[in-house]
């Protein structure tokens, strides 16, 4: 059985902390199969009043995400009340690989602050979306795109796969002429973290 660890010992990236019916990930922590490990290299703080398990670091570490962040991702997969998300970017750690999880989902109250009745009509897989994370703690991580800032960055046409030009207010492929719908983010295709 592996020795319990403690607040002050030292740890690196995949050490178990804690399991998650005692305490929940802090900073430098993520959780998995009900289980709290280590993201980073540092000194571990199990905070017993406010059940987080932390790993503090000296040096530069694996960035982690938190409610506020904005994120880049792939819509891997829709269902009908959520659309799976692969995240691959953090904004402002652009430079670093991305922290688990890396598994994000937007559920339909959340692509938009008005009523949405299809969520297949706001987002395809492979569409590049900007959200922001609401809750990070489980996995997956909760994202939301209910700001005009947030959703669709860019898009490609359903049937021949070309990047949708944005006309007016419609997606429209310049192969084939397919109109599309989207939940678009206010600078879709600008290039714009």
């Amino acid at each position: 059985m592996a020795e319990e660890i403690k607040t002050g010992d030292f740890v690196v990236p995949g050490d178990f902390l804690a399991t998650a019916e005692e305490f929940v990930p802090g900073e430098g922590a993520y959780e998995e199969s009900g289980k709290i490990y280590s993201s980073g290299t540092g000194v571990v703080m199990l905070d017993v009043q406010t059940k987080k398990a932390s790993v503090h670091s000296k040096t530069k570490s694996i960035p982690s995400l938190k409610p506020g962040d904005i994120v880049i991702g792939r819509i891997e997969d829709t269902r009908e009340q959520r659309a799976n998300v692969w995240i691959a970017i953090q904004r402002g750690n652009e430079d670093r690989q991305i922290p688990l999880p890396d598994l994000g989902t937007i559920h339909v109250s959340e692509i938009r602050k008005e009523y949405v009745k299809d969520l297949s009509e706001q987002f395809k897989v492979g569409d590049i979306v900007r959200a922001k994370v609401t809750k990070a703690d489980r996995k997956p991580v909760s994202l939301v795109t209910d700001s005009d800032d947030l959703g669709v960055i860019v898009a490609h046409c359903s049937s021949c796969h070309v990047p949708l030009d944005l006309e007016g207010k419609e997606l429209k492929c310049p192969a084939c002429g397919r109109t599309e719908t989207r939940k678009l983010a206010s600078d879709y295709r600008k290039g714009t973290m």
